[in-house]
């Protein structure tokens, strides 16, 4: 009975847990390349 009551709790628990982390994931991605972008020093090849 007991196995039957965790399966389902991590059944819904373990999406919202990785909805959150992906959420806080593409937070700092979104974050980084405004303040942190590196600009490459374009060369004239002629």
């Amino acid at each position: 009975m007991k196995s039957r009551i965790l399966k389902a709790v991590v059944a819904v628990v373990a999406p919202l847990v990785i909805e959150f982390i992906i959420k806080k994931i593409a937070e700092k991605f979104d974050e980084q390349p405004a303040e942190d972008k590196k600009q490459v020093p374009v060369q004239n090849w002629e």
